[in-house]
C-alpha cells in the first residue's frame, strides 16, 4: 500500500477554511491517546492565538494522564450533554468543524450523526492509511473531510498539526511544543518503534527548543500510574498466554477486573506493550471486556505481520504495528477469532 501525502496546496485550502470561520469545533476519536489529545490542545491553543472561537469535544473522557494538556475540563459528549443536544445547535453554531487523528465514521460513535447533518465544511487532519474511502490494500485520500491533510508516512498525527502550524505562521509557543511531542512521542512508543525516523527526531528537536521538556513529559505520562491502573495492569499480566511458540502472546481484562480495582476504561492504553518484554513476543492482543457486552482488541506487531489488516477485517483499522478493532462477545469467541487469524498470518510469514 503506497504512503497518501499531504498536497502543498492542501495546506492552503486549510488556512483559507480557517481563516474563514471564527467558531470552530475540534474533536477527535473515541478513546483518545496522546496523540489525539496532544493534537487537540495544540489546535485549540493555536487557533485561540489567532482570535478564533474554539470549542473542544471529547467522544470518551481524556484519559488522566493526559489531562494536564488541558487547561480546563474537555466535555465529554454523552457525559455533560447527549446527542440530542448537540444536533439541537445547544453548544453553538459552527463555522468549521476539525478532526484530528482519525478519518473515520465508525471511530466517531454518535458524533457522526451530528456530523452528517451539521453542514459545516469539515477539516481532517490525520495519519493514518484506513478511511471510510479506502479499500483494504489502496491508498486513497477519500474520507470524510472536504479538506484533508492526512501523510500516512507520518509517524503521529502530531507531525502533520506542526508542519501546518508552521506553514500558517502560528507561533509555537512552550505549552503547544509540549503538546506536540507528548503527540509524537506517544505514538512513537517514545522513539522505540520502527517508525520513529529522521523526520520524528527533527521535529523533536524543534520543540525541545520551543519549550518541550521530555523528561518531565516522560514522568507525567509513564511514572503516573494511579494504584487503581497499576492493579489493573497486575489483573492483566495474570491472564497472559503464549501461543504459536511464545511468538503471540494474548492477555485480557474483563468488567470484574475493572469493579475490583476501581480503574477505568481508559486505564488500559498501552498496558498490551508490557508483553512485548518476552523475548519470544512478536505480536500480541488485549481484550478488553465492554458494559455492553463488545470485546475491544487492541493488537500490536514487531515483526512484518501487518496488524491493521487484521483489525480492518473485522471493522477496525489502525497501523501495521498498532491496530485495534471491536468483536462480538463472549470472550472466548473474540480470542479465538483473532488466534485464527494470526496463525494464519505466521503460516504465510513462515512459508515465504
Amino acid at each position: 500500500m503506497g504512503f497518501i501525502m499531504v498536497d502543498s496546496t492542501d495546506f492552503q485550502k486549510a488556512t483559507q477554511l480557517i481563516d474563514k470561520s471564527s467558531k470552530i469545533l475540534i474533536t477527535t476519536h473515541t478513546k483518545p491517546d496522546g496523540d489525539a489529545c496532544g493534537c487537540l490542545a495544540a489546535m485549540q491553543d493555536a487557533l485561540v492565538a489567532l482570535g478564533k472561537k474554539v470549542k473542544l469535544l471529547a467522544l470518551s473522557p481524556i484519559p488522566e494522564w493526559h489531562k494536564f494538556l488541558f487547561s480546563e475540563k474537555v466535555p465529554v459528549l454523552g457525559e455533560d450533554f447527549d446527542i440530542k443536544q448537540l444536533m439541537q445547535g445547544n453548544l453553538g453554531e459552527f463555522g468549521l468543524i476539525i478532526i484530528v487523528d482519525t478519518n473515520s465514521f465508525s471511530q466517531l460513535p454518535q458524533f457522526d450523526q451530528y456530523l452528517k447533518q451539521a453542514g459545516s465544511p469539515v477539516l481532517v487532519i490525520d495519519h493514518h492509511a484506513t478511511s471510510d474511502g479506502t479499500r483494504l490494500g489502496e491508498a486513497s485520500r477519500s474520507g470524510i473531510g472536504d479538506v484533508e491533510l492526512v501523510d500516512s508516512s507520518a509517524a503521529a498525527t502530531g507531525l502533520i498539526v506542526l508542519e501546518f502550524l508552521k506553514y500558517a505562521g502560528c507561533s509555537i509557543t512552550e505549552k503547544i511544543a509540549q503538546a506536540l511531542f507528548v503527540a509524537i512521542a506517544t505514538d512513537t512508543g517514545w522513539f522505540q518503534f520502527a517508525n520513529t525516523d529522521s523526520r520524528v527526531y527533527r521535529n523533536c528537536a524543534e520543540l525541545i527548543d520551543a519549550g518541550a521538556k521530555p523528561a518531565q513529559l516522560y514522568h507525567d505520562l509513564y511514572q503516573n500510574f494511579s494504584p487503581a491502573r497499576f492493579k489493573l495492569m497486575t489483573a492483566m499480566l495474570g491472564t497472559l498466554e503464549l501461543c504459536l511458540d511464545g511468538r503471540f502472546a494474548t492477555q485480557h481484562v474483563s468488567r470484574r477486573d475493572f469493579g475490583r480495582t476501581g480503574a477505568a476504561d481508559a486505564d488500559t492504553e498501552n498496558l498490551i506493550n508490557e508483553c512485548h518484554r518476552i523475548s519470544t513476543v512478536q505480536v500480541s492482543a488485549l481484550f478488553t471486556e465492554l458494559k455492553d457486552g463488545r470485546i475491544r482488541c487492541s493488537l500490536r506487531s514487531t515483526c512484518p505481520i501487518d496488524v491493521s489488516k487484521i483489525a480492518s477485517k473485522f471493522g477496525g483499522g489502525g497501523h501495521p504495528a498498532a491496530a485495534g478493532t471491536y468483536l462480538p462477545g463472549p470472550l472466548e469467541n473474540a480470542q479465538q477469532l483473532i488466534l485464527n487469524e494470526v496463525t494464519e498470518r505466521f503460516r504465510c510469514l513462515d512459508a515465504g
